[in-house]
């Protein structure tokens, strides 16, 4: 499914296929808003496994600034092309108490990952300038910026059809100034989104910008 295919579909169900009442710039940005929640919602549909370059030193940030690692997978840079392992900092600090002063290497052996900073990680040992790995991670998906968009909303697979229920929320929560009625319109659109995208309905307001 294409963008411009989210956005006629919720067209359509707005009585407004000719673009009439809409203003063309509206719908892709509500879109592009609901792809990013989708990304919240379900990082692992957005995943991508690409060579990424290190910086010297241990710190290091997740690619395209994302919020979400899921793992260094091996060296590339290095003949021996070894697999990374994921190793908690309390354990190798008791073993490598100075590890992150440490020569920069060549050859990463493990990475460090901790969700209270999510968009970075570390390596040892430190990683030389222009090291590089193999990241696996949730690339933030590409703004839609126009009406008639053709990128492919490849990432979202099947549940690219729950974006339409978020453009209808974003439409019906925004008239829902002039209708009352269509608070309720608007948070049944939301949770139908959410639901499809997690299994499970939240009890909170959706009615918010």
């Amino acid at each position: 499914m294409q963008a411009k295919d989210v956005i006629e579909r919720a067209r359509i169900i707005l009585q407004d296929a000719g673009a009439d009442y809409w203003e063309q710039s509206e719908l892709p940005k509500w879109l592009t808003d609901g792809r990013m929640q989708a990304y919240d919602l379900r990082p692992v549909l957005y995943e991508s496994t690409d060579t990424v370059s290190l910086v010297g030193g241990a710190v290091q940030e997740v690619p395209g600034g994302s919020r979400y690692l899921f793992e260094v997978i091996k060296n590339v840079s290095h003949f021996r092309q070894r697999r990374i392992t994921l190793v908690e900092d309390e354990t190798l600090s008791r073993h490598r108490p100075m590890w992150r002063s440490s020569t920069p290497a060549q050859e990463i052996l493990h990475y460090l990952y901790n969700t209270n900073r999510p968009g970075q990680f570390e390596v040892y040992p430190p990683a030389r300038d222009g090291v590089t790995v193999e990241v696996s991670y949730a690339k933030i998906p590409v703004e839609i910026a126009t009406y008639n968009s053709e990128t492919e909303l490849k990432e979202e697979g099947t549940y690219a059809q729950a974006l339409v229920d978020y453009v209808l929320y974003r439409a019906f929560l925004k008239e829902a100034d002039t209708v009352p009625a269509f608070h309720e319109r608007a948070a049944q659109h939301y949770l139908a989104f959410q639901s499809a995208l997690t299994g499970t309905v939240s009890v909170a307001n959706p009615n918010r910008e």
